[in-house]
């Protein structure tokens, strides 16, 4: 219910009531009457489009109004497309070949045993060992199949696995765990094969029912609904399916928050260090210390996957370092904090302050605090924080952080793993400091630029970017890695990313641009161009923009159109494309469009290497 009031805190106030009622009641007809208000609701209030395909080999038609409700509530206007009962690759060839149909944002595959392998409830009616060990055997290559059957006809179209879960009704559960060809081990080689073929593919994800069914219990499964219906869940479960089905697809569509802001005392440590003292602070293997030592495991956790973190804290700094540099079980350090705001000012100031300091947006950021105070006052001031914790109880703030989906992703890539240092050491690499010789503190830099084709090698990277990068973003769209692969696949469409190292480290991509051809011969029109905000100020849009040029010219393109969309986050970069050179032809309301009719190589930044490609020059 806590990730329902979340996700829908942007709607009005009768369609969050109907909501309410709906997943409490888990009444069908509350279900409807919630579809049909959210329905009333303007597009842009109801987020945006998502069309998911369900390929199942039980009967989910009688839920499909109850996933339509949760993915409804992410909130995105979605879409559900209900493949034929059992007939998973025969929906996949069958899909491929109507080029008319429309293309979904995802496809998931939802199998069980019951189905798939059902000789593994009855091992010794089934050959077991040898016989059972080649059933699994079949299945594990059958996963195989329908991934590659499904990246041959849908290349791009993300990929959703499911893993198989447990029955809740067999027999002999003692005997089913001693042998390394029965029921509990066979289901772990498939669910294990499912892993492996998710790591080793781009764009396959796996959505582990195994793992939710474990955590819901006997009270998900109906067994009379399911010999009735063939369909297995309670009515308590196909809510809870249905939220984990639509947590899982989150990400597609919502970013993460990027900053963890969190407060120190009875928080990071129990006990107020001022009073306390050192001494007096509870942080350790014995309760309550080892609440706020798990507390901090999650913390770090966060950090190390690229989650950026914030300290807010009413203390006087020297107390505070003196916990840092002398409390024996400190598992955060000083050094993990990208920024840290320790003085007696209100946390909402800091936090705007530390906002500005990060060149990050405010609905960036989630707020750890045990103070209700704290917690309330940031809610009125910065409504766009996420607020993690209700009440001081550190186990209540605990069981948050192991909740809640503000830094969920569908994968962590090198540029998320090294954000922390890049943060680390952004006053050395700050232009702002430098403007009375700018050209010389760049090439100080040593900057070395590689530009790289958009590809299945960086996709989830790219499509990060598009979903989160906000200020320099000429026209925000938010491309699904769908619709970016069917750009891709566009005749004489170039799309290109530029990785960045410098003296201090490789900071990956961080720079790209997508142009497609548009409706005249030789014209291509510039979808999306965008600079990270760790990046800015120091030319890489200018050496992406020679990249681009430069290809078109190569490729005789005779026309560049492009677009600037205004949003409340990107006027830096609304002057762009005049200083660039393109002729503005269509200012309309918060968007221009332009366009460039002599396609001239552009000279590459001095004070940037370019390696590799030599576009540009």
């Amino acid at each position: 219910m806590n990730l329902i009031h979340q996700w829908t805190g942007s709607f009005p106030d009768l369609q969050q009531a109907a909501i309410r009622q709906a997943v409490e009641s888990a009444s069908l007809a509350k279900i409807r009457r919630a579809l049909r208000l959210l329905q009333e609701l303007a597009p842009e209030q109801r987020g945006p489009v998502l069309n998911v395909e369900i390929l199942s080999t039980f009967n989910l038609e009688p839920i499909l109004p109850v996933l339509q409700l949760t993915l409804n509530c992410l909130p995105s206007r979605a879409e559900l497309r209900l493949a034929p009962l059992d007939n998973i690759e025969g929906y996949i060839s069958q899909s491929a070949s109507a080029d008319s149909q429309k293309l979904p944002d995802a496809r998931v595959v939802i199998w069980r045993l019951e189905e798939v392998l059902p000789e593994a409830l009855y091992p010794f009616s089934s050959g077991f060992p040898k016989q059972l060990a080649a059933r699994v055997d079949q299945v594990m290559a059958r996963v195989e199949g329908v991934v590659s059957l499904h990246q041959r006809t849908a290349h791009g179209i993300p990929l959703f696995l499911s893993t198989m879960a447990l029955p809740v009704n067999f027999a002999n559960p003692v005997s089913a765990a001693q042998h390394c060809a029965g029921l509990f081990a066979s289901v772990s080689r498939v669910n294990q094969k499912i892993y492996e073929v998710a790591t080793a593919r781009d764009g396959i994800y796996v959505l582990d029912l195994a793992s939710w069914a474990a955590f819901e219990g006997r009270v998900h499964a109906d067994a009379i609904v399911d010999f009735l219906a063939r369909q297995p869940l309670s009515a308590k479960g196909q809510l809870g399916f249905a939220l984990f089905i639509a947590r899982c697809l989150r990400p597609l569509i919502t970013p993460r928050r990027k900053v963890l802001a969190i407060d120190l005392d009875n928080t990071l440590w129990g006990g107020v260090v001022g009073e306390d003292g050192v001494a007096g602070l509870k942080l350790g293997h014995e309760f309550p210390g080892n609440v706020h030592l798990r507390i901090q495991r999650e913390v770090l956790e966060l950090r190390n996957r690229g989650v950026l973190l914030v300290l807010l804290s009413k203390n006087n700094e020297a107390d505070v370092r003196e916990v840092f540099d002398s409390l024996p079980d400190m598992l955060l350090k000083w050094e993990d904090f990208a920024v840290r705001k320790i003085d007696w000012n209100h946390k909402h100031e800091n936090l705007r302050d530390a906002a500005r300091e990060l060149g990050l947006g405010l609905d960036s950021f989630a707020f750890l605090d045990d103070s209700d105070y704290e917690r309330e006052q940031m809610h009125q001031f910065i409504p766009e924080v996420l607020i993690l914790n209700e009440t001081p109880d550190p186990l209540h703030t605990l069981r948050s952080l192991w909740e809640t989906d503000a830094f969920d992703s569908l994968a962590v890539t090198d540029e998320d793993r090294q954000r922390h240092r890049d943060y680390s050491i952004r006053a050395a690499r700050d232009v702002g400091a430098h403007r009375d010789d700018l050209e010389a503190f760049l090439k100080s830099l040593e900057m070395e630029a590689t530009i790289e084709e958009i590809g299945s090698s960086n996709m989830e990277r790219v499509v990060a970017m598009l979903g989160k990068t906000n200020q320099f973003n000429l026209t925000t769209r938010r491309h699904s890695r769908a619709q970016v692969q069917s750009m891709l696949e566009l005749s004489g469409s170039i799309a290109l990313a530029l990785r960045l190292r410098d003296k201090f480290g490789d900071q990956g991509i961080v720079a790209l641009l997508l142009a497609i051809p548009s409706g005249e011969d030789a014209t291509l029109l510039v979808d999306s161009f965008l600079v990270s905000c760790r990046a800015l100020g120091r030319g890489l849009e200018d050496a992406l923009w020679a990249a681009m040029v430069g290809r078109a010219s190569q490729q005789s393109v005779r026309r560049l159109e492009a677009e600037y969309i205004s949003t409340a986050k990107n006027g830096i970069v609304a002057d762009l494309y005049d200083r660039l050179g393109l002729r503005r032809i269509q200012p309309d309301g918060g968007s221009t469009r332009y366009v460039l009719e002599q396609i001239i190589p552009v000279t590459f930044p001095s004070w940037i290497a370019l390696e590799g490609q030599t576009y540009g020059h």
